[in-house]
């Protein structure tokens, strides 16, 4: 897949991944409530994301970008 994501989409995708991933595990542990949801679902969920968020920012290949034909690359 060639790269459709550019520096600052990646850097975006990258920090937002991470804190994610640290509030699902958070979650999971019981010391970030997430609202109505149930916890066990939050914590999944926002681990699912942070996790596709992080593994888009890290190979610069978003998959959802390309049937509408977005690319942030700088090339």
């Amino acid at each position: 897949m060639n790269h459709n994501v550019g520096s600052l989409d990646r850097t975006v995708r990258l920090a937002l991944g991470a804190l994610l991933v640290v509030i699902g595990i958070g979650a999971f542990a019981g010391a970030v409530p997430l609202g109505p949801l149930p916890p066990t679902l939050g914590a999944a969920l926002a681990v699912v994301f942070g996790a596709v968020f992080l593994v888009t920012g890290y190979r610069q290949a978003c998959p959802l970008y390309l049937p509408f034909g977005i690319d942030t690359s700088d090339t």
